[in-house]
């Protein structure tokens, strides 16, 4: 066989490397390259140049794996920031509402008796007590609470919130004539009214006691009441 010329081989290398010559050219590119150096050196340059690749493609993909993880631990530490301030949010905001309701809204003080005039009992016909009740405060009464304890003392309690508003006309619960029912109170709560009292246990005025004889009331509290 003729000597080759290193320019047919170098030509042919890259085949040879990649294994998709013919077997002849292989055994040709062999022997051409077991007494020739330059040829060999050119082989082993192409090694190389498919080898760094090879390794920068997968310190690459390492790195951008790294870069992934990295991103992914971000963006959970972000995630559980937001839900964190979400929620601490949401408890301030609660917290800020349950103050407002507790101070403006929630009835939770009785009106001292001391503020507080009762006068112009009486009693109709069918047995219902009406009252005159006056506030004499100066502030606005929002709710009353009827309640009745084991023994039959009836209470009629007027609550206000912790933070008072002025009173403001026309009044409603502040100042005007009431009644309570003796009769559907009893068949109600299933026991016998002996009293009925204006406040609480602790501080209360005396309206009615069982066998307390009262005036007949009159047309203007009963127009007043509309009753």
């Amino acid at each position: 066989m003729s000597k080759i010329s290193c320019e047919v081989i170098k030509d042919m290398l890259p085949l040879y490397y990649d294994n998709v010559c013919s077997d002849d050219s292989k055994r040709m590119v062999e022997e051409h390259l077991s007494y020739c150096d330059n040829c060999k050196i050119e082989l082993e340059k192409i090694q190389n140049e498919v080898h760094i690749p090879e390794k920068k493609i997968i310190e690459n993909r390492n790195d951008g794996n790294v870069i992934k993880n990295i991103s992914t631990a971000w963006k959970r530490v972000r995630l559980k920031a937001f839900i964190k301030g979400g929620l601490i949010s949401g408890l301030l905001m609660s917290i800020i509402i349950l103050g407002y309701v507790g101070l403006f809204k929630w009835e939770i003080t009785s009106v001292a008796t001391d503020v507080v005039e009762i006068r112009d009992i009486s009693q109709m016909e069918d047995g219902k007590i009406v009252y005159y009740a006056e506030i004499n405060d100066g502030y606005s009464l929002n709710r009353i609470k009827y309640d009745m304890d084991k023994e039959g003392n009836f209470y009629i309690t007027p609550l206000r919130p912790i933070v008072k508003k002025e009173a403001e006309p026309p009044y409603a619960l502040e100042k005007g004539y009431d009644f309570i029912d003796i009769k559907e109170q009893e068949e109600y709560r299933g026991i016998e009214v002996q009293t009925v009292y204006y406040g609480t246990p602790k501080d209360k005025v005396l309206i009615w006691e069982k066998g307390m004889e009262l005036p007949k009331t009159s047309e203007e509290a009963e127009k007043s009441l509309g009753i």
